[in-house]
């Protein structure tokens, strides 16, 4: 009797034999797989496990096939990929030298230029920050915002120049590429923003047409709608372009070439050399007010085997926090918070209800210049259990909060970390900030 072969399992063989499309990866053993450019042809992978590289159009690595991911032909035309991989020196030298081709040939200042510099390097380890940084550039200078863009584009890796980019057409572009997207058009719409905010989180997939995108990636935004609307959020550096009258040097096209064929080598070996030591990093970020620990913890990441040069963060960033605490003067938060700290500075110890604190902080929000904004005592409740406060059983009157030692310490630390530092630093209370709240 005749049997029937036992049909093999093409599925699984097929599972195990065909390449995995990739545009770069991070191994737990250390090997990184990147995309390298071939002049007039398909970019081919390159992978490095810490001794050795191979370059090739199939790449392997623990028993699975890589191949390059399929991207458009006119989006690798324009995409900045390295050729190959050369020495790059210290990561000081290296910074360094980046600082100083943004300020001759963008005459940046001096505080800006290593910020600019730190994203440059942050785009090379961007597997390694959860929050990716953004650099917003304003101002009537648009030679020299031109100039800024066009130099980030030879120095930065995967960077891609867009422009009329609208929600559809971004979530049109290749997942998981961890493009540097330069971005220069005249307006935004709100949900492109909302959408660029997403993309800036290395763990959130965007959902589109059934499937999942990743997005993730450092944003380059020129765009006069930076200066309207809400303010962009506190992961992003904003550089003002201001007519200087400097001349500046020739950046036409051979120049350009002549950068990026020179610097994307070295930015991979920066790569090579950093990203498990930026993916291993602790950094203490306490210092930093809350709204701007994500971003020092990114720019700290961009130079992770120097402590040096992560602690001149706290002088580069102060500007920054400065406009953050302008921008939560007004925040309702910091108001909430400031009411129980007037409000427990005239009655240490005593109750006060809900809708009495809601009222003190609609003073509070004239006084600081928003005449149009209306507390709800209902909504000012529902904040302070959010904040951590624990209210007193309602009575006829509503709720109520003691303003115990304790609650008054709370709400100046939260206010800190919010960077209200007017409320935080005002006539702290005597106690200890162990009691139960």
């Amino acid at each position: 009797m005749r049997r029937n072969k036992k049909p093999a399992d093409d599925g699984a063989a097929a599972a195990t034999i065909a390449p995995v499309a990739t545009s770069g990866e991070v191994f737990s053993d250390g090997t990184t797989i990147d995309l390298i450019g071939v002049p007039g042809g398909n970019p081919r992978l390159m992978i490095w496990n810490g001794s050795k590289e191979i370059v090739g159009s199939l790449v392997e690595h623990d028993g699975r096939l890589y191949e390059p991911a399929p991207i458009n032909s006119s989006v690798l035309q324009e995409l900045s990929l390295p050729t190959r991989c050369r020495p790059h020196g210290s990561t000081r030298e290296f910074l360094a030298e980046t600082c100083k081709l943004l300020a001759n040939f963008v005459g940046l200042e001096e505080k800006i230029a290593p910020l600019a510099g730190r994203i440059v390097l942050c785009t090379s380890i961007i597997d390694a920050v959860p929050v990716a940084p953004a650099l917003m550039i304003v101002g009537p200078d648009t030679l020299r915002a031109n100039r800024l863009v066009a130099l980030l584009r030879c120095l930065c890796r995967h960077a891609l120049p867009l422009t009329g980019v609208t929600p559809a057409g971004l979530c049109s572009l290749p997942s998981g590429v961890r493009f540097t997207y330069l971005i220069s058009q005249t307006t935004m719409s709100d949900k492109l923003r909302l959408l660029l905010g997403q993309a800036s989180n290395r763990d959130c997939r965007i959902p589109s047409r059934g499937r999942l995108l990743d997005l993730f990636g450092v944003q380059v935004i020129h765009s006069d709608s930076v200066l309207a609307g809400e303010p962009w959020p506190h992961r992003s550096i904003q550089i003002s372009m201001i007519p200087t009258g400097r001349e500046l040097p020739h950046l036409d096209l051979d120049t350009q070439s002549q950068i990026l064929s020179d610097f994307q080598p070295r930015l991979l070996s920066f790569r090579r050399a950093n990203l498990g030591t930026a993916r291993k990093m602790q950094f203490d970020a306490s210092q930093f007010s809350f709204a701007l620990q994500d971003l020092a913890h990114s720019f700290a990441a961009a130079t992770p085997d120097d402590t040096k040069l992560q602690s001149e963060l706290c002088d580069l960033l102060q500007e920054k926090g400065k406009e953050i605490q302008s921008e939560t003067w007004i925040e309702m938060n910091c108001v909430l918070l400031a009411a129980i700290v007037v409000a427990g500075t005239e009655a240490p110890g005593e109750v006060v209800y809900v809708a009495e604190l809601a009222e003190i902080a609609q003073e509070i929000l004239r006084r600081r210049g928003e005449r149009d904004g209306k507390i709800d005592a209902g909504v000012f409740g529902k904040r302070l259990k959010l904040l951590g406060f624990s209210t007193e059983p309602r009575d006829a009157r509503g709720k109520k909060l003691r303003l115990t030692d304790a609650v008054l310490n709370r709400a100046r630390l939260i206010a800190r970390e919010f960077g209200d530092l007017e409320v935080a630093d005002a006539r702290p209370v005597n106690a200890t900030q162990s009691k139960e709240i």
